[in-house]
């Protein structure tokens, strides 16, 4: 069942990559500070998010997806050997689309980056240095792993300046709601916006 791979790898995602980075930032503060599983939770930005930063966030993601959709970016680099979104070539914007680009792009990378990159290293940062530092540094960090773009769709460079000025709104509103949460509701709308549009724009 087609269903079946993306689950999988959705699930793979988190308990790895955000999982273990997770556990281990639990166990630290457990042995190293004695808090409590709640705190350490809210300090990885776990916790609900005031509205203001909320509608921020849902404006400027529905800009991005308005943008994106407007922009028409060229869709060959995405069903190169390598592209993620190349599993949405052809699939039409239907009910397995729909599905695959919310695994994907909310669970698989959406949570698990923003969770990582948002939650537990601008988080720490920002407890140690200004709002400034911390944003630029996080955005950094982010920056570096995408930079892999460049091997599987080296025409795509364009995208990486994008990217950290993306790093840096979600940073911004990371550090300053204390949540994740609107920085992933930016991040995953990206993602599954560009599955859709692949998926779309190659039906025959």
């Amino acid at each position: 069942m087609w269903l079946a791979s993306p689950v999988v790898n959705a699930l793979i995602a988190v308990l790895l990559l955000a999982g273990v980075p997770f556990l281990g930032y639990v166990v630290w503060h457990k042995r190293r500070h004695g808090r409590r599983f709640a705190d350490i939770a809210r300090r990885a930005g776990l916790q609900g998010s005031s509205a203001r930063y909320l509608l921020i966030s849902a404006a400027t993601a529905l800009a991005l997806a308005c943008g994106l959709v407007l922009w028409q970016p060229p869709v060959a680099p995405f069903l190169q050997e390598g592209s993620p979104q190349r599993a949405f070539a052809g699939l039409g914007l239907g009910v397995q689309a729909i599905v695959m680009a919310l695994l994907y792009g909310g669970v698989q990378t959406g949570f698990v980056e923003e969770l990582v990159f948002r939650g537990l290293i601008a988080g720490s940062l920002a407890r140690r240095l200004s709002l400034m530092w911390a944003n630029l540094l996080q955005a950094l960090v982010f920056l570096v792993p995408h930079l892999l773009i460049l091997q599987a769709m080296p025409q795509m460079g364009m995208l990486l300046p994008l990217i950290f000025l993306l790093a840096l709104v979600m940073g911004w509103v990371r550090i300053k709601s204390g949540s994740i949460l609107g920085s992933w509701l930016v991040h995953a709308t990206l993602n599954v916006t560009m599955c859709l549009m692949v998926a779309v724009r190659t039906v025959a």
